[in-house]
């Protein structure tokens, strides 16, 4: 599978007012009526009563109502991709607890953690922390998110199994409207598409179409995983100016053989397992890829996998790294 898991400013103005005085005349003495004073329930005082929150009730990418009595206080991320929009909504001190792979920005990482390797979660955790909102994701399993449901927890799944930049879009604008936030997801997904097409225009003057293969996991060297149609790396690559090797596979997530990697000849390898151990100079070194246009041209390059496999605010910058190793020539 592919690894899950893309700011505002205030000014306090102090005005002083000085008021000059001139000498006071002597009054003259007026004579006051005495008047019985008025008993004013205390509901009658100067305190206005509390008006009561307006509920907020939206519908998440799975299809579920939600329902929310107020902006909430206090979130939960259950997906790195969910912490980072709920960060670059300017939303993190409201952030008490994150999954096991949130670490990033730097602030995420200093927050406690509910657990989510192989799906599992802190559930006592969660609800001695007292949410009043908790952002699961599409990789969350259902049996988690029923499981908080039934813990009385307000629960919206944010991200799509099909994810595709406007989706991305789409995620921001919604984590945006359930936490008093649209004008910051307004600002950050116009900020995005701007990006977004500067990088398509730079790429629509490449001469050529380099033919791509993203390793994705060789932690059986004899059979790495890599990326097909249907999932949004391909489209990252095809929107980037290049063609994926494996674009026509059959499923997302192939697993191939090296043999199948040297009939198809890439011009560049991006490796987003470099994370995880796989290096350069082992790829290069792999028996048999002698031949490979991108291994005898050194066209093999790490990216970082967060930037391409987290749907949130910085899948711009995993586009715009993505270009720059297709077309280094368009980047200089």
């Amino acid at each position: 599978m592919l690894r899950k898991q893309m700011l505002a400013v205030f000014a306090l103005i102090l005005a002083l007012n000085v008021v000059g005085c001139a000498p006071a005349a002597t009054p003259t003495p007026t004579t006051v009526p005495t008047v019985a004073p008025t008993t004013v329930p205390p509901t009658a005082t100067t305190v206005p009563p509390t008006a009561a929150p307006t509920p907020i009730i939206l519908t998440d990418v799975a299809g579920r109502q939600v329902t929310l009595p107020g902006i909430p206080q206090r979130i939960i991320s259950l997906a790195p991709s969910n912490t980072e929009i709920l960060f670059a909504l300017g939303l993190g001190p409201k952030v008490v607890a994150v999954d096991d792979f949130s670490d990033y920005p730097a602030e995420a990482k200093a927050l406690p953690k509910i657990g989510g390797s192989s799906g599992k979660y802190n559930f006592e955790q969660i609800v001695a922390l007292k949410p009043d909102l908790v952002l699961a994701a599409e990789i969350t399993p259902p049996d988690s998110i029923k499981k908080l449901e039934d813990l009385k927890l307000t629960v919206a799944v944010i991200s799509v199994t099909k994810t595709s930049f406007d989706s991305i879009l789409n995620d921001i604008t919604l984590v945006g409207q359930m936490t008093g936030q649209v004008d910051q997801a307004q600002r950050v997904t116009s900020v995005m598409k701007q990006k977004v097409d500067a990088i398509k225009a730079q790429v629509a003057t490449a001469k050529t179409q380099p033919r791509v293969y993203w390793e994705l996991d060789a932690s059986d060297p004899a059979k790495p995983f890599t990326v097909g149609p249907g999932n949004f790396v391909n489209d990252l690559i095809t929107q980037a100016g290049g063609v994926n090797v494996f674009g026509t596979a059959s499923q997302p997530y192939p697993q191939i053989s090296i043999e199948q990697v040297v009939t198809a000849n890439p011009d560049v390898i991006i490796l987003s397992d470099a994370t995880y151990g796989i290096t350069v100079e082992s790829v290069l070194k792999r028996s048999g890829w002698e031949n490979i246009n991108a291994v005898k041209n050194r066209q093999v390059y790490p990216i970082d996998d967060s930037l391409t496999s987290r749907p949130g605010p910085r899948i711009v910058d995993g586009f715009a790294a993505v270009a720059k190793l297709i077309h280094p020539e368009l980047f200089k």
